[in-house]
C-alpha cells in the first residue's frame, strides 16, 4: 500500500514517492487510411476520439504529483489547437490536402498514415512536449490509451 504524503510535519514526510496521474480527453477528429488501405476506412470519415493520458511524477510535500487543472490545461490546450474539429491528414495524400486547402477547412498535416497506432505515438510525443512547456516540473507520460471508438483502442507505453 503506498504512504500517504501529508503537509503536515507532525506525519513526517520522510520521503516522496513516485506516482502516476491519468486524465482522459475527448474530441472529434476525421481521417481516412492512406497507403494502399483497401477498406472502408480509406474513404473519410470522422470519430469522436479518446485519449488518456498516464503521466508520472514524483509526489511532493502537498501530497500532489500534479494539479489535474494543469494536465488539462497542457493536454486539451493543445487538442483544441491542433486535432478538435480538425481532419488529420498524411502530407503524401495530396488529393485530400489540396481539397482542405481550396475549401479552408481545419487540418492538420502530418508525416505518417493516420492509424489510431501512428496518433497514439504522434500524441505521445506531442503531449510530452505540451507538458514540458506548460508545467513547471518534470512529469513524463509514461503511457496512452487511444480510443477510436468505444469498443476499439491502443495502447502505446
Amino acid at each position: 500500500m503506498p504512504k500517504i504524503i501529508s503537509y503536515r510535519k507532525r506525519e513526517g514526510i520522510t520521503r516522496t514517492t513516485s506516482m502516476k496521474v491519468v486524465k482522459r480527453f475527448r474530441w472529434s477528429m476525421a481521417h481516412r487510411l492512406t497507403h494502399g488501405y483497401e477498406g472502408s476506412c480509406a474513404s473519410l470519415h470522422g470519430h469522436e476520439y479518446e485519449v488518456e493520458v498516464t503521466v508520472a511524477g514524483e509526489v511532493d510535500a502537498m501530497g500532489l504529483a500534479v494539479d489535474f487543472a494543469d494536465v488539462k490545461r497542457a493536454c486539451q490546450g493543445w487538442i483544441k489547437e491542433h486535432l478538435d474539429h480538425t481532419t488529420i491528414v498524411c502530407r503524401e495524400d495530396e488529393t485530400l490536402l489540396d481539397f482542405l486547402r481550396e475549401e479552408k477547412q481545419r487540418h492538420y498535416v502530418v508525416d505518417f498514415n493516420t492509424t489510431a497506432e501512428n496518433i497514439a505515438v504522434h500524441l505521445r510525443e506531442e503531449l510530452q512536449k505540451a507538458l514540458d512547456r506548460v508545467l513547471d516540473r518534470k512529469l513524463s507520460v509514461v503511457h496512452i490509451r487511444l480510443l477510436e471508438t468505444p469498443s476499439s483502442w491502443v495502447e502505446v507505453p
